[in-house]
């Protein structure tokens, strides 16, 4: 998500949830653990190799808060030689560095290849002395993780530049007269464009359906307050209220057709929104196709759809790939 585009109806002001995903950014910045190494009494250990990093680090925004919030363990490979030159390596396991978590209380778990006499003393220095070293490093993990992405979930004040909409759209009124409108012409009727998109998600058609319209749910891949009242001609209102409209026609499973609008669009204009699901051997294919979408909105809307409905349902529930 680009921040220099402006408000959106997400993170108008910096309000609502932002999220993104750093576990990539922090797979590699534990590289940097690779080669740290202490001597002790002539012997000496190095981790020789950071083997995995897995679990989950992310960067959120909330009323222009900025929290990071990750949860990750760290496998890695020690090497050491003792003063007579006798060698030792095994592994060393952090399994939880969490950002509620003391660095002082980090548990390491030190393990050695062929236990013996001198390997494990020299194992003990790595348990005693290695690790300072590990915490040392690890300390700073938590503000370079801000400092490196806050400005993909943070928009400054000075970048709020304001609803792209012009000011002087307004939709045409309903046509009164009995006369036949053409086809170029309707076409062109109050500046407004039409959106297709195609999903795809590793769901049942009810799995995505119910994701969509079940409001417990809605509360989850949205990050907030989520009003629906899943029946023809309920309303529902998300973010916050900053997306809002009514179900116009369902069919279990099958198709969502709603009356849909961003609030910082020209007052009581609504696009039409129509979601039909196929079902396939392994997948659901969600067939989106969006009319009334007022002009200079569409580059937006379609970003926002992705952002904000796509990815965060894929990743909450776990129904695909991450667009």
């Amino acid at each position: 998500m680009s921040i220099q585009t402006g408000t959106n109806w997400k993170n108008v002001n910096n309000w609502h949830w932002v999220e993104k995903n750093c576990l990539p950014w922090a797979i590699e910045y534990m590289n940097k653990l690779k080669g740290l190494g202490v001597s002790d009494n002539g012997v000496t250990v190095v981790v020789s190799e950071v083997e995995s990093v897995t679990g989950d680090v992310d960067l959120n925004q909330r009323k222009g808060k900025i929290i990071s919030i990750y949860d990750v363990a760290i496998n890695m490979k020690w090497k050491g030689t003792d003063a007579s030159g006798e060698p030792a390596e095994g592994k060393v396991v952090i399994p939880e560095l969490m950002h509620d978590t003391d660095l002082n209380d980090l548990v390491f778990n030190f393990t050695v290849e062929n236990d013996n006499d001198k390997t494990h003393a020299i194992k003990e220095v790595a348990r005693k002395k290695l690790c300072v070293v590990i915490r040392e490093a690890l300390g700073s993990f938590a503000k370079d993780l801000i400092e490196s992405h806050s400005k993909d979930v943070y928009i400054p004040p000075e970048n709020m530049k304001g609803h792209p909409v012009l000011s002087t759209y307004n939709p045409k009124p309903p046509v009164t007269t009995s006369q036949p409108v053409s086809a170029a012409n309707t076409s062109r009727v109050g500046g407004v464009v039409e959106i297709k998109q195609r999903i795809e998600f590793i769901a049942s058609p009810h799995d995505i359906y119910h994701t969509l319209l079940d409001q417990q749910r809605a509360c989850i891949w949205t990050r907030g307050n989520a009003e629906i009242c899943r029946v023809t001609g309920g309303e529902f209102s998300l973010f916050n209220g900053n997306v809002s409209g009514s179900i116009t026609r369902l069919i279990e499973n099958k198709t969502i057709e709603m009356k849909w609008r961003v609030q910082s669009w020209p007052k009581h204009h609504y696009s039409t929104v129509v979601m039909n699901l196929e079902e396939g051997a392994d997948e659901t294919i969600l067939n989106l196709v969006q009319k009334g979408v007022p002009v200079g909105e569409k580059e937006t809307t379609e970003t926002n759809w992705t952002n904000y409905y796509w990815n965060p349902i894929k990743a909450t529930f776990g129904f695909g790939t991450i667009l």
